[in-house]
């Protein structure tokens, strides 16, 4: 395993070490290893003995050709600093969906004492269908005992493999957890309108936001966008945390966030406390 960058987290109560992170925009305070085992990288942060924290899995591109988990290792490395148990599924049988469950179910069960009951997922492109998917099926398996959260990159939705039961927009319908989906104004691969079919699909009675990044492309992937995005919206959907969500609410327009994100549409909005 290899050490990650970052500075000692100092000193936390048990449970409670990730509740005085404030800076959402660099990286995190906690220092991680990296390891292998199987199919999954695990970003493993080092963080007060008895701490919990939430697992986020992050679904790369599937197919011969694609893409690597290294090829995100920005954002991947950037979860881990901020204190989050991070996973990222790499092998020749990805697909739709059960790569990031098998992630969630190793990650729980090599880090019993470390994963909370927290599930955060998120991924590009094919990865962004599959960790809508992923989300989807997390809370088949999990129900009502974790909490859990979606941030969806450009999905391409409906290219490649495809649900065993159903059709994506069926799975997409389904789910019940918020979920968070951005188009790139530079991506010309899957363009605004295909990212707003996925927003459609999406549970009208659940809690779904569709923003657009500015400048964003496709390939190289939106690395930065999603740095910008991810912290803060994992903190307060998964950890609480109003700061985060005042954050998360104040990007769109703020000049001092560059590139800048605009709103698509947005339904059943959670207000910050």
């Amino acid at each position: 395993s290899e050490a990650g960058t970052g500075g000692d987290a100092g000193s936390h109560p048990p449970g409670n070490c990730l509740s005085r992170i404030t800076d959402y925009e660099d990286a995190g305070p906690f220092t991680y290893t990296v390891t292998t085992t199987g199919s999954v990288h695990f970003w493993v942060p080092k963080v007060t003995a008895g701490c919990k924290v939430p697992v986020i899995h992050f679904a790369i591109p599937v197919g011969a050709g694609t893409s690597a988990c290294s090829d995100y290792g920005n954002v991947l490395e950037r979860m881990a600093s901020h204190g989050f148990l991070t996973t990222c599924y790499e092998g020749p049988t990805n697909g739709v969906g059960a790569d990031g469950l098998a992630a969630f179910e190793a990650a729980l069960a090599m880090y019993p004492d470390l994963a909370d009951n927290k599930l955060g997922s998120t991924g590009h492109s094919q990865g962004g269908e599959s960790a809508i998917i992923t989300l989807q099926l997390a809370e088949a398996r999990w129900g009502t005992t974790m909490i859990y959260a979606g941030l969806s990159m450009e999905p391409a939705s409906g290219f490649g493999d495809q649900p065993d039961a159903g059709t994506w927009q069926d799975v997409y319908g389904a789910i019940k957890s918020p979920v968070f989906v951005f188009d790139g104004t530079g991506d010309m691969l899957v363009s605004s309108a295909w990212v707003g079919q996925a927003y459609n699909a999406l549970n009208p009675k659940s809690e779904n936001y569709w923003w657009s990044a500015a400048g964003a492309t496709h390939v190289p992937p939106p690395l930065v966008p999603e740095e910008q995005v991810s912290i803060p919206w994992f903190r307060w959907k998964l950890l609480g945390d109003n700061a985060a969500c005042k954050f998360f609410k104040g990007i769109p327009g703020n000049a001092m966030i560059s590139p800048g994100w605009t709103v698509v549409m947005s339904e059943n909005e959670e207000a910050c406390q």
